[in-house]
C-alpha cells in the first residue's frame, strides 16, 4: 500500500496573491492490496480442503491460560494468593475470571481491581458487583461477589409451520443466556413480526405467551402465520408527467406479469412496498415536483393469497429555479463558480444537475489544492413555485504533498517505482490536485497489478490524511 506525507510550502504564490488562503500539511496515502495475499495463503493451507473441524479458544481464554499481560508496578506490593467468585449461578467462574486481570500470583493493584469491576459491568451480565480484599499472612485474598441479571432460560416458538425455529431464532435476536426484560422480549416479538411481513406473510401475528412478566425466565412466542401473499398486479394511477412504464422502473416490487411468472420474485414484502412508495416520491421531487405525494392501496382476491397494488400519485406543480448564489467563497468569484454549471435560472429544478454542479465546484477547488473543500447546495422554496439555490462553500486550506510512501499488502512482488509510475504528476512538494489524485487512483485500479474485486481483497486507493504533529498527543 503506498502513502504520501505532505508539509507546508513557503513558496505558495496563491497564498501571496490571496492572503486568506493558507497552506496546510497532509498525508497522501495510496493503498494497493495484492491478490497474491489470498492465493498464497490458500496455497500454504493446502487449498482449504479437508481441514480438521475444531473451535479455537477465545482470545480471553488464551489470555487467561497464558497468565495475562504483565502488570505495571503495584502500589501495595502484596501478592494475590486467591480470587474467589461468589453469587454466580448461570455465569461460570471461568467466564468471570476471563474478564479480570487481578489473579493469583500477581501483585495486588487497587486501580487494576477497579478496572476489572468496570470490565465486568460492561459484559451486561451483572447488575451488582462488590469486591472485598482480605489480608492474609501470605498477601491478599480477593472476593468478587456478583448478582446476575435475570437471563433467558429457554426460547420456544409455537404455531410456526412455514418457517423453521432455527431461522426464527436468528431473526428474533434473543436466545438462551441473554438478559431478559419485558422490553427485550417485546423487541424480539417486533423483529419476528417484521421478518414474517418481509417474507410475504402480511397477516402474520406474533404474541408473547410467556416472558414479559417479572420473574419469567422462559420465553414463549405464539405465532399465527396466515397465508404467504404474492403480488398479482401493480398499477400506478394519477400520474401525468411520467408514464406508468417509466415509474415502474423506479420500484423493486414485481407482479406476476399477467400470470406469466406467478411464483417468481413477486412475494408481497410490506417493507419493500413502503420503500417503493418513498422512491416514487423521491423521483418526483428530484425533478422539481416538491409537492408530490404518493400513497398505495392493497386489494386481495377471495383466497387471500394474491393481491394487487395501486400506487396513487398526486403530482402537484413543478418548481423552477430562481436565483443562484454562492456563500463563503473567497478564492473564486461568483462568475468563476457559475461557469459550466448545468442548472440555470428559469429552468425546471433537477436535483441530478444540482448535484453535478456541486461536484463541479469541488473539482474546481480541488484542482488548486483545496482538497477538503465542502460544497453544500441549499434549496430555498419561494411562493409561485420557485426555488432559489444557495451553494454554501467552506474552502479550507491549500495543501501540498510532502512525502509519498507505498504500502503493498500480500506477497510483495511489485516494486515501489511501479506504483510511482502510475501516480502521474503527483510529486512531493507539489500542490495536491484532486483531479490528478482521482486519475492516479483510476490508473492503479486499471493497471491489472492489484486486486480490483472487493471479494478477493481491497482495491487500490489513495487517501489524503492531515499530517499529525509529532509533538502533539493525537
Amino acid at each position: 500500500m503506498p502513502s504520501l506525507l505532505a508539509t507546508q510550502s513557503p513558496g505558495n504564490r496563491d497564498c501571496a496573491k490571496y492572503p486568506w488562503v493558507f497552506s496546510g500539511a497532509v498525508h497522501l496515502l495510496a493503498v494497493a492490496l495484492m491478490f497474491a495475499l489470498a492465493t498464497s495463503t490458500q496455497a500454504q493451507m493446502g487449498g482449504g480442503q479437508n481441514m480438521p473441524a475444531f473451535e479455537d479458544p477465545s482470545f480471553r481464554d488464551k489470555l487467561w491460560e497464558a497468565g495475562g499481560p504483565a502488570f505495571r508496578d503495584a502500589r501495595s506490593g502484596k501478592m494475590i494468593v486467591d480470587v474467589q467468585i461468589e453469587g454466580n449461578q448461570t455465569v461460570s467462574e471461568h467466564k468471570v475470571l476471563s474478564h479480570m486481570q487481578s489473579r493469583p500470583d500477581r501483585l495486588y493493584d487497587p486501580e487494576q481491581l477497579n478496572q476489572d469491576t468496570r470490565e465486568l459491568y460492561r459484559t451486561e451480565l451483572f447488575d451488582k458487583i462488590e469486591t472485598f480484599v482480605d489480608e492474609v499472612p501470605e498477601g491478599v485474598r480477593l472476593r468478587v461477589r456478583v448478582r446476575e441479571k435475570p437471563s433467558v432460560r429457554s426460547v420456544v416458538y409455537h404455531g410456526n409451520t412455514r418457517i423453521e425455529d432455527s431461522t426464527l431464532k436468528k431473526h428474533a435476536g434473543i436466545d438462551q443466556g441473554d438478559p431478559i426484560s419485558p422490553v427485550a422480549v417485546e423487541q424480539a416479538r417486533q423483529r419476528l413480526l417484521t421478518y414474517y411481513q418481509d417474507q410475504g406473510f402480511g397477516h402474520a401475528d406474533v404474541q408473547i405467551a410467556n416472558g414479559n412478566r417479572p420473574g419469567d425466565r422462559d420465553v414463549v412466542f405464539r405465532i399465527s402465520e396466515g397465508n404467504k401473499e404474492r403480488i398479482w398486479d401493480i398499477q400506478i394511477v394519477g400520474n401525468q408527467a411520467f408514464s406508468e412504464a417509466v415509474l415502474k422502473t423506479r420500484i423493486k416490487s414485481k407482479d406476476a406479469r399477467n400470470g406469466a411468472t406467478p411464483y417468481f420474485f413477486n412475494v408481497a414484502d410490506r417493507g419493500q412496498i413502503e420503500e417503493d412508495r418513498k422512491e416514487l416520491e423521491r423521483y418526483y421531487r428530484r425533478l422539481g415536483y416538491f409537492d408530490a405525494r404518493v400513497d398505495f392501496g392493497l386489494k386481495y382476491d377471495d383466497s387471500g393469497k394474491w393481491l394487487s397494488i395501486n400506487f396513487v400519485v398526486s403530482e402537484g406543480d413543478r418548481y423552477t429555479v430562481g436565483e443562484i448564489t454562492f456563500q463563503g467563497h473567497r478564492f473564486y468569484t461568483s462568475e468563476d463558480l457559475s461557469a459550466g454549471m448545468k442548472l440555470k435560472t428559469g429552468e425546471f429544478f433537477n436535483q441530478d444537475r444540482m448535484d453535478f454542479d456541486a461536484r463541479l465546484i469541488r473539482q474546481l477547488y480541488g484542482a488548486r489544492g483545496f482538497i477538503f473543500v465542502d460544497v453544500t447546495p441549499v434549496p430555498i422554496y419561494l411562493p409561485g413555485r420557485r426555488v432559489n439555490l444557495v451553494y454554501e462553500i467552506e474552502e479550507g486550506d491549500v495543501y501540498r504533498a510532502s512525502q509519498i510512501n507505498v504500502h503493498i499488502a500480500g506477497e510483495n512482488f511489485t516494486k515501489e517505482r511501479v506504483v510511482f509510475n502510475q501516480m502521474g504528476n503527483l510529486y512531493e512538494g507539489g500542490i495536491i490536485d484532486q483531479r490528478k489524485v482521482d486519475d492516479a487512483e483510476r490508473r492503479l485500479r486499471f493497471s491489472e497489478l492489484f486486486v480490483n474485486n472487493a471479494a478477493d481483497g481491497e482495491p487500490p486507493r489513495i487517501e489524503i490524511l492531515p499530517q499529525v504533529d509529532e509533538d502533539s498527543d493525537q
